[in-house]
């Protein structure tokens, strides 16, 4: 059987404190937690839209249960975010009480034997492995669950960070930052940084750090870019602002994002 690695790494109380990494394979994970091992139907966002929904049975341990095993006495007092990274440079942030609500999973498999796989229509993807974990959420009887993006669906899960909310502010928020920029820091961390870095801080799927890679574009590029990535480069693999958001809403939200990277 292969065995497949996730590494975690531990931040805490405002300060870049790194536990000793670990080495976890899903063979050894699955074997410990036997007895947590349960089987998820989920309506599988990445492979359903406005006119299609497809349920996919995953096996797998609740996310909750996961984090005590690993963390059984620093979990606990824990309340911050949790940064998954996939191996293809993706990021996926979640908050630590959103874990203790019981609705997330980490699958390490497909309950009905096919391929653990997935086609991922927003990227025009197909075919993905999903291995090693795969943080998957109990939608099926929640509609808000249902009505959320995929971004929060992280696969190809290697490595877990738990990093304190002060931490990542001191790092992503600009000193004296005006109401304006606070927004946008909102609103970046939310829908960008699963991607795109800055100051070494969020996702590296697309490399280097966001603020140089936008120097020398003008605003209405950059609205673009967000609003419609395909109508500039329709090879592209980033997908346009949650199309939830629309007409003035979603004006102002790419507004705040471009005001929040075009700060010193």
């Amino acid at each position: 059987m292969i065995l497949r690695s996730i590494t975690i790494f531990l931040v805490l109380f405002g300060a870049r404190v790194y536990a000793e990494p670990l080495s976890l394979s899903v063979k050894e994970i699955s074997k410990d937690l036997a007895a947590e091992t349960v089987t998820i139907k989920v309506i599988e966002l990445h492979e359903s839209d406005e006119n299609i929904t497809n349920t996919v049975t995953y096996t797998g341990i609740p996310l909750e249960t996961l984090l005590q095993y690993l963390y059984p006495k620093a979990w606990k007092a824990f309340d911050g975010k949790i940064y998954f990274y996939a191996l293809d440079g993706y990021l996926s942030i979640v908050n630590a009480q959103t874990a203790r609500e019981g609705e997330a999973y980490m699958a390490f498999a497909r309950a009905d034997g096919q391929p653990f796989t997935v086609d991922n229509k927003n990227q025009q993807e197909k075919d993905v492995p999903l291995a090693p974990f795969y943080l998957v959420w109990d939608n099926l009887k929640d509609p808000d669950l249902q009505r959320s993006n995929s971004y929060v669906w992280p696969y190809q899960v290697f490595r877990m960070e738990l990093v304190s909310d002060t931490m990542l502010q001191q790092s992503l928020l600009p000193a004296n930052a005006t109401p304006a920029v606070q927004a946008g820091f909102e609103a970046y961390k939310n829908n960008c940084l699963s991607c795109h870095n800055i100051n070494g801080f969020g996702g590296k799927k697309f490399g280097m750090d966001m603020r140089q890679s936008i120097k020398g574009r003008t605003r209405s590029e950059l609205y673009e870019w967000i609003d419609k990535p395909a109508g500039i480069n329709k090879f592209t693999a980033m997908p346009p602002l949650d199309p939830g958001f629309k007409g003035e809403d979603r004006k102002r939200i790419i507004n705040q994002i471009i005001d929040y990277l075009q700060a010193a």
